[in-house]
């Protein structure tokens, strides 16, 4: 880790949302997103590919910690991570249509996959727990920033340089102007940055 101090830091310790709870009658928010070092948010259309091991165990780490995830419906169609939760822990998918593709059967027969719709300010306040993940895509983090109800964004930058038309990790109306602060910063042994920003209150 280089900030806030300088020393060795673990994945569980620098992705740690335990001590987070609710606010403004919804779960305290963080969004987990990736980029490249110009801003890409895929390689080759793949976030994925724009990772390494570090950067998909932290991921891991907060998918299978936090008490709900908030995902878009294209994300879900498009990714391989999605199975239902464990018991305890609520997955919310935002979609229109209701289609989750190839993970859909599985998807919609659990009692914890909740399928949301409509105005970001209102389906938030269904979502159950504490913590709650938000994993994409662009256009739902948009949405999300834009209302500001992102508390806290934790992003990888990988050390890579993109140079195409490749969507940024949030896309849609202006985000609220809140103002942020970084909170930590961690770098590992390949160059990828692990960036932990907090949204300031008041």
């Amino acid at each position: 880790m280089l900030l806030p101090q300088a020393r060795d830091i673990t994945v569980a310790e620098a992705y740690d949302v335990s001590s987070r709870r609710r606010v403004g009658g919804r779960p305290w928010i963080a969004m987990c997103m990736i980029s490249s070092a110009d801003g890409a948010l895929t390689l080759d259309g793949k976030a994925e590919a724009l990772g390494n091991a570090t950067d998909r165990a932290a991921f891991l780490h907060l998918h299978r910690s936090t008490d709900a995830v908030l995902v878009g419906a294209a994300t879900v169609r498009a990714g391989d991570v999605y199975s239902p939760l464990a018991a305890g822990r609520n997955l919310y998918v935002a979609s229109g249509s209701g289609d989750l593709g190839a993970h859909g059967a599985s998807l919609h027969a659990a009692a914890n996959t909740h399928v949301v719709s409509g105005d970001v300010t209102d389906f938030v306040t269904e979502i159950v727990g504490d913590t709650c993940l938000l994993e994409g895509g662009a256009v739902l983090n948009g949405q999300m920033l834009a209302a500001g109800l992102v508390d806290e964004v934790f992003l990888t930058v990988a050390p890579r340089f993109v140079s195409d038309d490749a969507t940024r990790i949030a896309f849609g109306p202006p985000a609220s102007r809140d103002t942020w602060s970084l909170t930590q910063l961690c770098v590992d042994a390949e160059g990828f940055l692990f960036a932990r920003y907090q949204r300031q209150l008041g």
